[in-house]
């Protein structure tokens, strides 16, 4: 269990945010060792010397290295979120503008920064069981968002047919193994032709959808 931090003020700083930087530059320590090097491969010792501090402060923030795995992928989850939401809000409020425009937002993610890819789509798995648990909410996270975005698109609010949730589930997965064979390929392919292949699955669902009125790229 990490400490509470207790101490005097230095330099016009409480012991509280100097625990708070610490506490940062592990996570960004983390980010980077686990995504290069693997999170099996990573000690305290190495994490802690890329974070410029010594090893009794790793567990001022965190109680092992699992538990600074399961933040920093919590981190990188937020922050793609963030960028997903961002993206969709830009483009007008149609189906195929919001799906084209999450999964740009999404695959660049992964091509733009290969250890935090690394990290969220290999290095989670099968790590524990409270990693996996963590792992399947994140999927069940963004199949809700899926739904959320796409129910005031779709006539009475739902899919024509099928099984939403297990729908929402099934695109959610497809993008995630997309993600997964680029990234083993060093994402070879161009980003364009990465989105539109994932295209291709995500407007099979909805173009049956009479209020969609969807026009598929060609």
């Amino acid at each position: 269990m990490a400490k509470r931090v207790r101490g005097r003020t230095y330099g016009g700083v409480d012991p509280e945010a100097r625990a708070a930087e610490r506490r940062e530059k592990l996570l960004a320590a983390g980010r980077q060792l686990f995504g290069a090097r693997g999170y099996h491969q990573a000690t305290v010792k190495q994490l802690c010397t890329a974070a410029g501090l010594t090893e009794r402060y790793f567990y001022e923030s965190f109680e092992n290295t699992e538990a600074l795995l399961l933040a920093v992928y919590r981190r990188i989850i937020e922050q793609l979120r963030e960028r997903t939401l961002l993206a969709v809000a830009q483009v007008p409020p149609e189906p195929e503008a919001m799906a084209r425009a999450a999964l740009t937002a999404y695959f660049r993610s992964i091509r733009d920064d290969a250890h935090a890819a690394r990290l969220m789509l290999m290095e989670v798995l099968g790590v524990s069981p409270r990693v996996d648990q963590a792992y399947r909410t994140t999927m069940a996270d963004f199949a809700d968002l899926l739904l959320e975005l796409a129910r005031p698109l779709l006539p009475g609010g739902r899919l024509p047919k099928g099984d939403e949730g297990l729908v929402a589930t099934g695109l959610v997965g497809a993008a995630v193994h997309i993600a997964f064979r680029w990234l083993l390929t060093g994402c070879e392919q161009p980003l364009e032709v990465v989105v539109d292949s994932t295209m291709v699955i995500f407007l099979s669902v909805v173009r049956d959808a009479p209020a969609a009125r969807l026009k598929v790229a060609r």
